[in-house]
């Protein structure tokens, strides 16, 4: 983005103590931004801090959190570009996993990123216009078992930023979508955690061990990507006159979701049960 000489660029980076979101905030401060860096974790964002960077503790299950971060921020003037990159993978059967757990995982990745636009959209109109880049995931395109509140969040966020996209346009404010396949982050530590604890002593638990494996081969083996990847496809939607409405990012990001849309859901379906067998 373009601001008037001697006027700042300013951004918002949540989940910006690690992973994609620390990598996302170096390099706006590095081009110039000021940059408030949001996370549950404060401690681990002094990288940020030392280099100039605003840094904010930001709970996205909390209301009154984001209601405080965003207070701040338009107290300060504002913000030009929204990155919404905090999030979490709670995976584990459907029929096991404790409601509360799925409105958790669905408060962090759905209605936290939502609340931010509510609240932010109005200082991003004051200034002229500005980007919401909502990082989602493959997964808001490519199910796959066991993680059925991850992809229920990402499917949502999917559909939310397309509305989003057509109601801000005529205010100049640009919503993007990135959806990063595997990443190498401690992203997916969680993720497969959740799933081995979810599953245990239910009559899921083979399946999750053998789910494990597979998401185990994609996250840590030669098919994940680098941070820096999803780092260029955010920028691009950043920098671009135009931006794209989205950006696979990463090696298989986009084989994934071609290869849904030739076979079709029935076919799809095999071939996942097959990787399982």
């Amino acid at each position: 983005m373009q601001k008037a000489a001697g006027e700042h660029k300013v951004a918002l980076v949540t989940g910006a103590s690690k992973g994609i979101g620390l990598a996302t905030a170096l390099r706006l401060i590095e081009d110039g931004y000021k940059v408030y860096c949001a996370a549950r974790s404060v401690d681990l964002m002094q990288e940020l801090a030392a280099k100039g960077g605003v840094v904010l503790k930001l709970d996205c299950n909390d209301d009154a959190s984001i209601t405080a971060l965003a207070d701040r921020i338009i107290a300060d003037g504002g913000v030009d570009v929204v990155v919404n990159n905090a999030g979490y993978g709670q995976y584990g059967p459907v029929e096991v996993l404790p409601m509360a757990m799925g409105r958790e995982q669905m408060e962090v990745n759905f209605f936290a990123p939502v609340r931010l636009v509510q609240l932010l959209a109005p200082s991003m109109r004051a200034r002229g216009g500005g980007r919401i880049i909502n990082i989602s995931s493959v997964a808001g395109k490519v199910y796959s078992p066991l993680s059925g509140w991850y992809c229920a969040s990402k499917f949502a966020l999917e559909g939310m930023s397309d509305c989003m996209r057509i109601e801000l346009k005529p205010f100049n404010i640009k919503v993007v979508l990135v959806e990063p396949g595997p990443i190498k982050t401690d992203w997916s530590e969680g993720a497969k955690s959740s799933l081995l604890a979810a599953a245990e002593g239910s009559v899921y638990e083979e399946f999750a061990q053998k789910s494990h494996g597979l998401l185990q081969g994609a996250t840590g083996g030669r098919a994940a990507s680098e941070v820096s990847a999803v780092v260029k496809s955010i920028m691009k939607a950043v920098n671009a006159k135009n931006p794209k409405p989205r950006y696979l990012s990463g090696k298989i990001a986009r084989i994934s979701v071609t290869s849904k849309a030739m076979l079709g859901d029935r076919l799809f379906d095999i071939a996942m049960n097959a990787q399982l067998k």
